[in-house]
């Protein structure tokens, strides 16, 4: 009568660690401090979870969608960023490294399942799954940010201004925030360099000129651009009241592996300097023109 009992409590145990650890991996690739007492929670919710799975397996809350609704809401209690738009991104990243951690384990149970050592140690299995997601949260920060990320959430990217057209490639970005002062439309940053051959000279010369913010909405008047040009306010850090130059564009095509998806008269955020140092896309788009 006492094995269904030790065989629940192990069962928690395990989930219980296993959640915690891909919790604070998933918040420290997210560029958070992990807040344990929250993760803790969280987990108890995970582990409780695969307690009760146990038991009402066929039950709907254990379905696919059940399992992912369960899993946003432990997302939400164990990692509060700055702004609710950037969970998305949290989101991304621990259904990344649960996919990654569970690869892992089956890769190593495949190759030690009729060892001595499986045979000596069984929940070999957890250690190596934890070790996983320890890695993951202290080693592969950079590499997941800045190599598998940007080949999962980069696609090319048609801008056309006319006749003239330019080609890159966008990155989704949850953080952009921008917007058109006058739609309230979301903005599209895209590096200088790659439209610059789609804007006539006198715009040219306005980007690349270093003059007051005065002296740019003078030239933005007189401009044969005017009905296209915007001043975008943004914040950074150093920087909480700067102005961004935007130009609208006639048409946005984002090629999204098998389909396209089109915007028209959108408004594209002119950044001077590059916006990945490897080179790897030009712009930033925001999630909610990803979504059409």
């Amino acid at each position: 009568m006492n094995n269904p009992k030790v065989y629940l409590d192990l069962t928690f145990l395990n989930n219980f660690i296993m959640d915690f650890i891909i919790l604070w991996a998933t918040a420290r690739l997210s560029g958070l401090k992990p807040k344990h007492s929250r993760i803790a929670v969280a987990s108890v919710l995970g582990a409780a979870y695969a307690v009760g799975y146990v038991w009402l397996a066929g039950s709907l809350i254990f379905s696919m969608t059940g399992k992912i609704v369960v899993s946003v809401i432990m997302v939400i209690l164990a990692i509060k960023p700055a702004r609710w738009q950037d969970y998305s991104k949290v989101l991304l990243y621990f259904y990344l490294i649960n996919f990654t951690v569970a690869g892992a384990t089956i890769a190593f149970s495949s190759l030690f399942a009729d060892t001595e050592l499986a045979r000596f140690f069984p929940a070999i299995w957890i250690v190596v799954a934890v070790l996983a997601a320890l890695a993951i949260g202290l080693f592969a920060g950079r590499y997941v940010k800045d190599h598998l990320l940007p080949g999962l959430l980069k696609f090319q990217v048609v801008l056309r201004f006319g006749k003239q057209h330019c080609m890159g490639h966008g990155f989704v970005d949850t953080g952009n925030s921008l917007k058109d002062p006058l739609t309230r439309k979301p903005v599209i940053v895209a590096e200088y360099g790659l439209i610059k051959p789609c804007l006539p000279l006198e715009l040219q010369n306005m980007v690349e000129k270093d003059q007051s913010e005065e002296a740019l909405l003078e030239q933005i008047i007189a401009s044969s651009w005017a009905n296209r040009l915007r001043l975008i306010p943004f914040s950074s850090i150093g920087r909480k009241n700067g102005m961004l130059l935007g130009v609208r564009a006639d048409e946005v095509v984002l090629n999204i592996g098998s389909k396209d998806i089109m915007h028209k008269n959108a408004v594209i955020g002119i950044y001077r300097e590059q916006l990945n140092p490897q080179g790897n896309y030009q712009m930033l788009i925001p999630a909610d023109m990803v979504e059409g």
